[in-house]
């Protein structure tokens, strides 16, 4: 049966993925990224390890909701169409986007986790071509958000889900860091004086041994303990 098959290696990466790997933009430089979306590159074109940190940015510089005085007409049966800036408002204001690029709207959730839900050229009306027919305008929205578990939703969910995780993180880190840095002072005013108390009395700051076991680990360590025996938060 051997002869008949041709044996593939699945340890090895295939020449095509190899390539497409190479083409995925590596370095990251947010000043780069566009707020237009018109003119964004895709987040399938960010190498995986930096996806995230684009989506962040994206997330918290929200959607880009431009204000015109006029917006484009699009001539549309004997009316004359555009954009209106009022749909900004209400439940599409988190994420619907305009592109004065391409005079269309945008998903921002969509553009952001897209990927992980629709595979191929599905969705992709609300990610590369945009919406862009002003007739109607509300009704598709409504049909592109959908219900509970839609793909919209679920794309929303994750968007939300990174911005709260990301902003939990920065607030313990935050915490986390004035604590450090508290205790740093205190450990550090501690040694200062008494270094200073040392260098006052001209005594020598080692002793002979300064193991756990020792009885004569120096005046720094003794007296070091004995300030933190009269100090609890410099003791711990």
């Amino acid at each position: 049966m051997d002869k008949f098959l041709t044996k593939f290696n699945c340890s090895q990466p295939s020449a095509s993925t190899e390539a497409n790997r190479s083409q995925l933009i590596n370095e990251l430089n947010l000043g780069s990224l566009e707020d237009d979306l018109g003119e964004r590159v895709t987040i399938a074109e960010y190498n995986p390890r930096i996806r995230d940190k684009v989506r962040r940015h994206y997330i918290r510089t929200g959607p880009c909701q431009s204000l015109l005085k006029k917006f484009p007409t699009t001539q549309i049966g004997n009316r004359g169409r555009q954009f209106v800036s009022n749909w900004y408002k209400g439940p599409h204001s988190k994420w619907l986007e305009y592109s004065m690029k391409k005079d269309a709207a945008y998903c921002l959730c969509f553009y952001l986790f897209k990927n992980e839900f629709v595979y191929g050229n599905a969705g992709e009306f609300y990610t590369k071509n945009g919406f862009w027919g002003w007739n109607r305008a509300l009704e598709r929205f409504h049909l592109h958000v959908g219900g509970v578990n839609s793909v919209h939703d679920k794309c929303f969910k994750k968007m939300l889900d990174l911005s709260n995780h990301h902003q939990s993180i920065q607030v313990v880190l935050e915490k986390h860091s004035k604590k450090e840095k508290s205790d740093y002072h205190m450990h550090l005013e501690a040694s200062i004086d008494v270094a200073r108390l040392l260098l006052h009395h001209r005594l020598p700051f080692r002793g002979h041994d300064k193991s756990e076991s020792s009885t004569n680990q120096g005046f720094f360590l003794g007296f070091l303990r004995w300030h933190g025996d009269k100090h609890p938060d410099v003791e711990k």
